[in-house]
């Protein structure tokens, strides 16, 4: 009774905030917040020496990658862009793909479920991209071969908010339902206690492991797991930032082959190998750098 009572406490202070950030997110895309942040932000862009197809991109990006790479992919099948400058253009569309993904993701969901625990999350999320962006950055000036005006058309997209929201909630609520109540049963039954004393030997808290290990399943049950470990004392908001980076490291192969090969390849051909590839590597590579720096934390 106390576990079924603690996972309605859990869900009813989450889902109405989880509710609320959904419906303004969509709200403000119905509105066209984030075509006006492209078009703000195109003409700073102009002003860093870029060649004006990287521009575009970047710029469309913030919108959607998807179209962001199709426009990259049309000017290097033009031959208006060469290899390097595609590869470059890949890393520096980090930062606008990874906003577009924090604004439709982290901000409905993984904030209001982690709580500060989650806004860490997110900051170090986009660290990595901003690393990222910055290291396209410096490729795209060494690399830039010419200069063309980009004409860009940014489609408005139309969000019914409350349907939107309601949507998420349908999709939200069963898992993290399911996934505390799970929780809150084997913590009953002392399951982390006994998990954490077999593998003490472990440099860090083997419960970790677990979140990890979800997060290779399902990304939405690893979060309201990490969130049901931290609301139980089970881990510490460091150990959960953890868990969570290092499903990144432990997903990271499966994760680019199944989502982001396909598109590349369709895109760009042999080129998408090398772009997915090498992007993968900046991220896991950052990610392991990020992990290293938090287990040196007292």
């Amino acid at each position: 009774m106390n576990i079924l009572l603690d996972t309605l406490r859990f869900l009813a202070s989450t889902i109405p905030i989880i509710a609320l950030a959904s419906f303004l997110v969509s709200y403000s895309i119905n509105k066209g917040i984030m075509e006006k942040i492209s078009t703000k932000i195109e003409p700073l862009l102009s002003k860093l020496n870029l060649d004006q197809v990287t521009v575009a991109s970047v710029a469309v990006c913030f919108v959607s990658p998807v179209a962001a790479y199709s426009m990259l992919a049309q000017a290097f099948k033009e031959k208006r862009i060469d290899e390097k400058e595609v590869i470059a253009a890949s890393f520096l569309n980090s930062f606008p793909a990874t906003f577009s993904h924090i604004y439709s993701f982290f901000i409905p969901f993984v904030i209001p479920v982690l709580g500060w625990a989650g806004v860490v999350y997110t900051a170090l999320r986009m660290l990595v991209a901003i690393i990222k962006s910055a290291i396209g950055f410096v490729l795209a000036l060494k690399w830039k071969d010419r200069r063309e005006v980009i004409r860009r058309e940014i489609e408005h997209r139309k969000v019914d908010p409350l349907k939107s929201t309601w949507d998420n909630i349908k999709r939200v609520t069963p898992i993290m339902a399911v996934t505390y109540m799970l929780v809150s049963i084997l913590s009953a039954y002392g399951l982390f206690d006994s998990f954490k004393k077999i593998f003490s030997f472990m440099p860090f808290d083997p419960n970790v492991i677990t979140v990890s290990a979800v997060e290779f399943v399902n990304v939405r049950a690893a979060v309201v797991l990490a969130a049901s470990m931290l609301d139980r004392g089970v881990l510490t908001p460091k150990w959960v930032v953890i868990g969570l980076i290092l499903g990144n490291v432990m997903t990271f192969s499966t994760r680019f082959v199944k989502h982001s090969l396909p598109l590349h390849i369709s895109l760009f051909g042999r080129l998408g190998v090398k772009i997915v590839v090498l992007n993968a590597l900046a991220t896991l590579i950052l990610d392991i750098i990020i992990i290293a720096l938090l287990l040196s934390l007292s």
